[in-house]
């Protein structure tokens, strides 16, 4: 497929039942008088009072490049004469405006640039309802999926990365007739037929619906990774959808799974997980420890452990959560229909997951648990019960919490000393140590966080991040005050690593990196910006209150837990690389088992069995899955998800630039951008090293030419973490495991 978007465009107009709305091609070397015949033409037919005006370069949309987003496109031109002509000079000219980047383009694609003028074309503007872009395949790889990236309104907000828009994947080999949008439905028997058409199953094509006529715009190769699918890989594809499709509605029947519900899987192991790392997280907390926890404060879990695995991927079990808040007292029969509840509320707002226990669950007694209550149709009996048995966990909680301050610190104390002489301990009672720091931060983080839950019930109108400034001292703090030491010498640097070394970036894979893995990028590239400095303790009326004074206590105890863990899940994982380095091993090949069948390889001297069956390529799962509602054979995201670009590492400075026009030094950094505008693609030769944008799809022309330049880059971070980084120094872009991390 080497034609042009003009070409590409007539080929569209030539296929039954594809509406292509009316165009003309203003060709190079036309006199203003021709030009101004074949406009007049035009306008003649073409009914609307705009046009749209873009260009048709000669290698612009073609199999080698897609020169995304490098010529200007003008919407809503008067339909006129002299609106048109003057539209069509400044697309023309854009390409010669942004010669540098264009040439820059050219070069890394290998190709020679023409000296010809651009042809441009000019076609009937459709005021759209929706509209947006299909691709034959995710940009990064051949996986087996439709990517639509869809808004409401017209698409060049979509293209030229002002907005994420909803994201849908569709398998392909799904039958159209079975979904349930009549305007998807028609999107996908038109991509199948203009797949056909151009014989490619690699093909990026826009689109556009008005009054529920779906409009095609222009088609284009994917330039980033050509595809081929035949048609019994996609019916393989499809019935492996079917049967997991299947088994979740099975297994999970009345269940919400989700990827940040309660104990967050992702936060900690991300969304690619390893065989191995899910088993040492299930047996860290999720199998036993947190229902455990819970129970020794007055719940009664069902002991059924919290962490469901679908297709390689961790999830938590809404159920077995809510469950392991229950409070003693209160029935299965009658908490089952508060479950119900909490799923309904979340059925309707899956977005909710990552905040169940502050937005959806009933912590206490109040007016959510009032709310539930009366949503799940408890008689005055039933009502008594519950709110007893919530009043008696009050209780629990205030005499547990009493014990936890006064026993926490010795507590800490003992573990951070046994840590230091475990050296020569085996693996398995190494592990057995951390989970028994593990313990213990589930155990404070759960008093920190029913005194959060129990502060907002009664004082619903405070602002407790506002209320919390300055009363918490964090280990970052005192990191701050030891880089200040080193440098001033008053603290070596392998002082400063072996203090905190064992700290990692961001997951607590067994495999991933820590501080002491490259403490230049970690820890000293900020020395010489640290600052012994205390945010302003705000002074207020709670202070002294029993539920703040406790949110202050156990959050602080949290953080301390987890950096004293995170030292004996450090002495671990180099414990363990180096005896399978001993035994020859590779780290690739025990990510493969389980913990369990890693330790019997290791303990017994027996043959790592690491033999998988192959499914080709996986299934694409969402963040939520409602079983018996999600159909796994099309995914709408309940956010536009960020596309991570390349598979790179990145660790540098963090450079802002809030608009373009903006004039900095980028070379070396970080280049963080509100969207993805084409505008900001000088940054790809100037000598940034990647990119993140607030905003963007996986449709926007910066994400395409930063797959197609391997420009390591996240397109569509979204708007908290966009907030930290803007307030950072430095940051790590990970790819490969689909992460950023501020380091200071």
């Amino acid at each position: 497929m080497k034609k042009g978007k003009a070409e590409n465009l007539g080929i569209l107009s030539t296929i039954r039942g594809i509406n292509v709305p009316r165009f003309v091609v203003l060709r190079p070397g036309m006199s203003e008088g021709e030009q101004g015949k074949i406009i007049r033409g035009f306008l003649k037919t073409c009914h609307g009072n705009t046009v749209a005006v873009r260009s048709s370069a000669d290698q612009e949309d073609s199999s080698g490049a897609s020169f995304a987003g490098m010529y200007t496109t003008k919407l809503w031109v008067q339909a006129t004469e002299q609106a048109i002509q003057v539209a069509t000079q400044e697309v023309r000219h854009s390409g010669t405006q942004k010669k540098e980047v264009v040439a820059h383009y050219a070069k890394q694609r290998g190709l020679e640039l023409s000296e010809s003028i651009v042809s441009v074309i000019v076609q009937k503007m459709i005021e759209a309802d929706m509209s947006g872009v299909i691709f034959s395949h995710d940009l990064a790889k051949a996986d087996g999926y439709y990517t639509v990236s869809v808004s409401s309104g017209v698409g060049e907000t979509i293209v030229g990365g002002a907005a994420n828009g909803r994201l849908i994947r569709i398998a392909r080999g799904v039958k159209p007739e079975s979904m349930k949008d009549a305007w998807l439905q028609k999107l996908i028997v038109a991509m199948k037929a203009i797949e056909q058409r151009f014989r490619s199953p690699s093909l990026d094509v826009e689109f556009a619906v008005q009054n529920n006529t779906l409009y095609i715009l222009q088609c284009r190769p994917i330039t980033t990774v050509q595809a081929e699918m035949d048609k019994v890989s996609e019916k393989l594809s499809l019935n492996r959808i079917k049967s997991v499709n299947a088994s979740v509605a099975s297994r999970f029947c009345g269940d919400v799974l989700g990827d940040m519900i309660d104990i967050n899987p992702v936060e900690l192991l991300g969304i690619i997980p390893t065989s191995l790392d899910i088993s040492i997280f299930k047996y860290l907390f999720a199998d036993k420890i947190v229902e455990q926890v819970r129970q020794d404060m007055g719940y009664n879990p069902l002991h059924i452990g919290v962490l469901r695995v679908v297709e390689g991927k961790p999830y938590v079990s809404m159920r077995a959560a809510a469950f392991s808040f229950r409070p003693r007292g209160i029935s299965d029969k009658i908490y089952e229909r508060m479950v119900r509840v909490y799923r309904n509320v979340l059925v309707n707002n899956s977005a909710l997951q990552s905040r169940v226990e502050f937005d959806v669950f009933a912590m206490g007694c109040g007016e959510k648990l009032e709310r539930v209550m009366q949503e799940a149709h408890f008689n005055d009996g039933e009502k008594s019960i519950v709110r007893e048995a919530f009043l008696c966990i009050g209780e629990v909680f205030s005499r547990v919490s009493t014990a936890q301050v006064e026993n926490f610190d010795k507590f800490a104390t003992d573990y951070e000393q046994r840590t230091a002489v475990m050296n020569d301990a085996s693996l398995s009672d190494i592990l057995e140590h951390v989970a028994r720091g593990t313990e213990m931060f589930a155990r404070v983080a759960r008093l920190a966080f029913y005194w959060k839950s129990r502060f907002e019930e009664l004082h619903p109108r405070e602002d407790l991040n506002v209320l919390m400034s300055g009363h918490i001292r964090s280990v970052n703090e005192q990191l701050q005050s030891d880089l200040v030491a080193c440098r001033n010498g008053t603290i070596a640097r392998e002082e400063v690593i072996r203090r905190y070394g064992h700290l990692r970036p961001g997951q607590f894979s067994v495999f991933g990196e820590s501080y002491a893995d490259d403490p230049n990028a970690y820890l000293f590239a900020q020395m010489e910006r640290a600052e012994v400095a205390r945010s302003q303790r705000q002074a207020h009326a709670f202070e002294g209150a029993t539920e703040f004074r406790h949110i202050v206590t156990f959050m602080e105890a949290r953080e301390r837990m987890k950096f004293l863990f995170s030292q004996s899940f450090h002495l671990f994982a180099t414990k363990l690389k180096r005896q399978l380095a001993q035994r020859g091993i590779s780290e690739c090949d025990a990510s493969r088992v389980s913990w369990e069948e890693l330790w019997t390889c290791l303990n017994d001297s027996t043959p790592l069995s690491t033999s998988q069956v192959e499914h080709g390529s996986p299934v694409l799962l969402p963040d939520v899955i409602i079983p018996g509602l999600t159909n796994l054979e099309v995914i709408t995201f309940s956010e536009a998800m960020p596309s991570y670009i390349t598979s790179s590492i990145v660790k540098a400075r963090v450079c802002v630039l809030e608009r373009l026009g903006v004039k900095a030094d980028v070379r070396g950094a970080l280049v963080l951008l509100p969207n993805a505008d084409p505008g900001y693609d000088f940054l790809f030769h100037s000598g940034a090293v990647g990119i993140i944008t607030k905003v963007g799809g996986p449709a926007s022309h910066m994400c395409i030419r930063s797959i197609e330049l391997q420009m390591p880059a996240c397109i569509g971070c979204g708007e908290s973490v966009y907030q930290k980084l803007a307030a950072a120094n430095s940051a790590v872009l990970d790819c490969g495991t689909r992460q950023i991390i501020v380091l200071n």
